[in-house]
């Protein structure tokens, strides 16, 4: 989806729906009452890109919020051995901890 926008006012929406909804398939729509922008139309496709867009970004930045939080915990010193972590997460799994229903 490109960054081009149509401008139609709503009358168009109502009396030139198949034309509006051409439009849509190429372009988002802005739809104008009175002269001011009201809302966007899209087609189908183009909305399901989006949202699917939005996730994979959302995804990212949950991502960087780690990551940066764990270096956080680096810079102060909040870091021990990885044997040490991993024996903790083993007897954990030993005795049913970690979100097993044996808790």
């Amino acid at each position: 989806m490109s960054g081009e926008i149509y401008i139609r006012p709503s009358r168009d929406v109502r009396t030139n729906y198949a034309e509006v909804s051409a439009l849509c398939k190429k372009h988002p729509v802005a739809v104008t009452v009175n002269g001011r922008e009201d809302c966007v139309m899209m087609s189908h496709e183009q909305y399901n890109a989006l949202q699917a867009e939005m996730a994979q970004l959302t995804k990212k930045v949950e991502l960087y919020a780690a990551l940066a939080a764990a270096e956080e915990d680096i810079r102060a010193g909040r870091v021990y051995p990885a044997e040490e972590a991993f024996g903790e997460i083993a007897a954990e799994l030993k005795k049913g901890g970690f979100g097993s229903e044996k808790n």
